[in-house]
């Protein structure tokens, strides 16, 4: 499950991110930004697919048009909601920009502690979370995590939270000093 290599490790224990877990940073980062761009051309055709709809019904005979002119307001809600269909994607595109920037500088942290597992189950979506606990931090995780972790041991876990997303870097079981992947 997690994708590092002894070096990593190593790196992460004198406090520093390895080169290699900050090119994989650096990817995600580009992902989010390339996401949050493709979301907005998409809500964009949306928009103007909707708005050409409308606009096409009301124009389709003279009592449509002249209900359309007939009241300055419908001229109004036009140009309205492109401009708050632009603010609300302009604002997910900077808060995207401000995510991936934090990606690209992380911060590392580590946690030392004995594990315990925990699941919640959300009974309207059917979508499990599975909850890894080293000492008092909390991970959480789309799959269980027994077989990565064994649970009552004690382990190092060295992780970047970069604004919304956390990633564990790598970890350690400090019992018998192994490493494991």
């Amino acid at each position: 499950m997690f994708d590092f290599i002894e070096e990593d490790l190593k790196a992460n224990k004198r406090g520093l991110i390895s080169p290699r877990q900050k090119e994989w940073l650096g990817m995600t980062a580009r992902g989010v930004r390339s996401f949050s761009w493709t979301n907005a051309f998409i809500a964009v055709g949306f928009m103007f697919l909707g708005l050409y709809i409308v606009l096409a019904l009301y124009l389709q005979n003279e009592r449509s048009r002249a209900a359309l002119f007939s009241n300055p307001m419908n001229l109004i809600v036009f140009p309205g909601t492109i401009l708050a269909v632009t603010a609300i994607l302009t604002f997910s595109i900077i808060f995207a920009r401000r995510q991936a920037h934090k990606l690209e500088n992380p911060v590392l942290s580590s946690v030392s502690g004995t594990i315990r597992f925990d699941q919640d189950s959300s009974g309207e979506s059917g979508i499990t979370s599975y909850y890894v606990f080293v000492g008092k931090k909390r991970f959480t995780f789309g799959d269980e995590m027994n077989g990565v972790f064994k649970e009552g041991e004690k382990y190092n876990v060295y992780y970047c939270k970069s604004g919304v997303y956390e990633f564990v870097l790598s970890l350690e079981q400090v019992s018998n000093q192994s490493f494991q992947h």
